[in-house]
C-alpha cells in the first residue's frame, strides 16, 4: 500500500466513526466560539443563488453549520459542493428534508489538488483544517481556477502553536512510547498465554509454579506503573490512560476469549494507535506558522484591494488556528 493510499485508508475509517473534526477524541461536537462567529459572518451573504465549495470536508461540518443556520430560511440554503480525498457518508446528511438534502453534494475521492469542477464555479471557497494538508502550490491553484471572479475564499487552518497542534505533538510522543520495542504492549502480549492458562483448575496451578510467569508478570506491571508515572506527569494523559483502560480490558478477560481472541484484540490496540499517529502527525506536520499562512494568502491571487484578512482564532481561551479570508 502507498503513502497516500494508507493516508486516504486511515482518513477514511476515522470519519466512518462519525466525528466531525480531526480533534474528536478531545472536543466533541463541532467547534464553537470564535471558529463559529467566523463561519457565521462569512456565510452571512450568502443566498440562494451562490455556489459553494468545501474542500477536505470531512464529515462535513461546515456544510451542517450553514444548513443550521439557514433552518428557519432553506429557501435561502446555497448549493453546496463538499469534496474530500477520504471516502466519507456523513450520517447527519439522511436525516435532512429532501429540499435541503438536494442542495447539497458530497464526495469522496478528491484531492484538493485537482478538483473536478470547472474553471469559475464558485462564489466561496471553504476549508476548515482541511486544505494545508494538500500540496498547497497545487491546491491553491485549484481554488484560484474554480473561483467565480470576485468570488471569496474562507479557510481555517492549523496554528502551530494551537491547542490542537500541542495534542497532536504530544499523542505522537505517547504513541511511540507505548509502541516501542520491549515496552508495555510488548510486555501485555508476553503475558497473554499465562492468562489464558487460568481457564481451568490445572492450567492455573501451572501458572502459579512457573517461574518465567513471574517474570512475565513482574515486567509488565513495571511498564503499567511507569505508564502511570507518564500520565501524572503530563498535561495531556487521555490516550495514556484510555490505553491503560483498553489493555486492562484484554488482559482481564484472556482467560474467557482465549488466547487467540485476546491476542487479535490487542493488535487491533495496535493497529489503531498506527493510523492515530499518523493523523497526528500529520496534523503537526501541515500546521502553519503566519508565514506560511501569508505564503498562502498571497498564492490565492486576490484581486487589486481585495481583503485580506488574517486572525488567530481562540476557543476557551485558548489558541486554536488560523483564520484566512480573501476576497
Amino acid at each position: 500500500m502507498t503513502g497516500q493510499s494508507a493516508r486516504s485508508e486511515s482518513w477514511s475509517r476515522y470519519w466512518a466513526s462519525g466525528e466531525l473534526h480531526s480533534c474528536g477524541g478531545s472536543f466533541a461536537g463541532n467547534y464553537d466560539g470564535a471558529i463559529g462567529e467566523f463561519w457565521s459572518a462569512v456565510f452571512a451573504p450568502l443566498g440562494a443563488q451562490d455556489r459553494v465549495l468545501d474542500i477536505a470536508t470531512g464529515n462535513a461540518p461546515l456544510p451542517q453549520l450553514l444548513v443550521s443556520a439557514r433552518a428557519a430560511d432553506p429557501a435561502s440554503l446555497p448549493r453546496i459542493d463538499a469534496v474530500d480525498l477520504a471516502a466519507i457518508q456523513p450520517a447527519w446528511l439522511a436525516r435532512l428534508i429532501p429540499p435541503v438534502r438536494e442542495r447539497l453534494r458530497v464526495q469522496g475521492g478528491i484531492a484538493a489538488e485537482a478538483l473536478p469542477f470547472a474553471d469559475h464555479s464558485f462564489d466561496l471557497i471553504v476549508s476548515q483544517y482541511g486544505i494545508e494538508y494538500s500540496d498547497l502550490a497545487r491546491s491553491a491553484a485549484e481554488v484560484v481556477r474554480v473561483r467565480k471572479p470576485g468570488g471569496t475564499v474562507a479557510f481555517v487552518l492549523h496554528h502551530h502553536q494551537s491547542l490542537p497542534v500541542r495534542l497532536g505533538r504530544a499523542e505522537v510522543g505517547h504513541i511511540d512510547w507505548l509502541l516501542a520495542a520491549g515496552n508495555v504492549f510488548d510486555r501485555a502480549r508476553r503475558l497473554i498465554p499465562y492468562l489464558a492458562r487460568l481457564a481451568t483448575p490445572a492450567g492455573a496451578a501451572s501458572v502459579q509454579r512457573d517461574p518465567e510467569a513471574t517474570k512475565v508478570r513482574t515486567r509488565f506491571n513495571e511498564s503499567m506503573r511507569a505508564l502511570e508515572q507518564r500520565a501524572q506527569a503530563e498535561p495531556a494523559p487521555d490516550l495514556l490512560l484510555e490505553m491503560q483502560a483498553a489493555m486492562g480490558q484484554v488482559l482481564g478477560t484472556t482467560a474467557q476469549s482465549g488466547e487467540r481472541a485476546a491476542r487479535e484484540r490487542m493488535q487491533s490496540l495496535v493497529d489503531a494507535l498506527g493510523e492515530a499517529r499518523l493523523r497526528q502527525a500529520e496534523l503537526v506536520e501541515h500546521a502553519l506558522d503566519r508565514q506560511g499562512v501569508e505564503r498562502l494568502a498571497a498564492s490565492l491571487q486576490p484581486a487589486s484591494g481585495a481583503l485580506i484578512d488574517i486572525g488567530e482564532l481562540q476557543v476557551r481561551d485558548e489558541l486554536f488556528g488560523w483564520s484566512l479570508r480573501v476576497g
